[in-house]
């Protein structure tokens, strides 16, 4: 008998505070246990230290506020409608900014129209701690203004990987550099739902080049249309990178930084240079045209075992574990978005579309 799809539906709608309102009632259960899973390792079960948490997530407020208000707006609707402190929802939102060092890893690909049938596909494998399968959703978002959008996401955060009915997709990778932490910034999930909310893909391109940012991480763009652009950002500057042969692929690592900065990510995760590589060799190889399928096999690769494309459970050398908690694949022209709990190659993919 098959287990139950994990990852509950949660559709929003109206201006920023009702949306919120109606996210933190929704998803109340899931983000009590986001709050339980990261304020365990913020504070460590010290009073003392979950306060100095709060505090230093009470000074993002104002910058989320200066850049997005409408956002800013929708997660105070979130704390009311899962009654708990502002500064509680505002410090999942910059979780990786208060952790300081992530164990998150992904794997990313876009493939453009002319290896497909004329569509445009976007997908990744999110890894990261097991127990996050419990407190992700998938969220779809109809707001008053503006294009509607599924993410998903963890329950709390604005988003994560998603799609928009203006044609954009989003895939987020972690990355780490030596310039992290030295500015304040826009927390991630703050940044990329700016991206979802887009009209164009140059809009939602200049959102990440206009906003502070504290944390290194990649976002790889792709739109309907056919055009696709990978930004490596750092807190000093913005890298990017375009498709070859109609493919565009990344994992943990810097690949256009070209000596800017010093990659502190890549000597915890080698591994990212063979999942790129190998999720990159597969497309490339396999017959034409690809379709969502392809993609879906990709994401399947065990090269490397446990630190694959699709990424076993294992100790690392630091007592963490990590996993394929969930794998996303997205035909931006129709509107589709299949969605996989980990480990992919255990379990099928199921179809979810913007209108319902």
């Amino acid at each position: 008998m098959s287990s139950p799809f994990p990852f509950p539906l949660v559709t929003i709608e109206g201006d920023a505070r009702a949306r919120g309102r109606q996210y933190g009632r929704q998803a109340a259960e899931r983000i009590e246990t986001s709050l339980a899973i990261y304020m365990a390792a913020w504070a460590a079960g010290d009073a003392a230290g979950r306060e100095a948490v709060l505090e230093r997530a009470r000074r993002f407020t104002p910058v989320i506020g200066d850049r997005f208000p409408a956002l800013l707006e929708e997660l105070r609707g979130i704390a009311e409608g899962c009654a708990r402190p502002l500064e509680e929802i505002v410090a999942l939102n910059a979780r990786t900014e208060l952790l300081y060092e992530s164990d998150e890893g992904c794997t990313s690909a876009v493939i453009l129209p002319e290896l497909t049938d004329g569509r445009t596909l976007i997908g990744q494998n999110w890894d990261w701690r097991p127990a996050c399968r419990d407190s992700a959703i998938l969220l779809r978002v109809r707001p008053d203004r503006g294009p509607a959008l599924l993410t998903f996401v963890e329950a709390g955060m604005l988003a994560r990987s998603g799609m928009s009915s203006a044609g954009i997709g989003l895939c987020g990778n972690f990355l780490q550099s030596d310039l992290d932490h030295k500015q304040r910034g826009v927390p991630i999930p703050v940044l990329r739902r700016a991206i979802l909310m887009a009209p164009t893909l140059p809009a939602a391109v200049g959102e990440v080049l206009r906003s502070p940012r504290a944390f290194s991480s990649n976002h790889l763009l792709a739109h309907r249309d056919g055009e696709a652009i990978d930004l490596e950002s750092s807190p000093g500057e913005v890298f990017t990178l375009f498709a070859d042969g109609g493919l565009l692929v990344h994992s943990n690592h810097f690949k256009a930084a070209g000596g800017h900065l010093r990659d502190t990510g890549l000597a915890r995760y080698p591994d990212s240079l063979f999942r790129d590589r190998r999720l990159r060799r597969h497309l490339a190889g396999a017959p034409r045209p690809l379709g969502a399928d392809d993609l879906k096999a990709g994401l399947r690769d065990h090269f490397g075992l446990p630190d694959a494309v699709c990424r076993h459970r294992a100790p690392r050398p630091d007592g963490t574990e990590i996993e394929t908690v969930a794998s996303v694949v997205m035909d931006l022209g129709a509107g589709e978005l299949w969605l996989c709990p980990g480990p992919v190659c255990g379990n099928e993919y199921r179809r979810f579309t913007l209108d319902g």
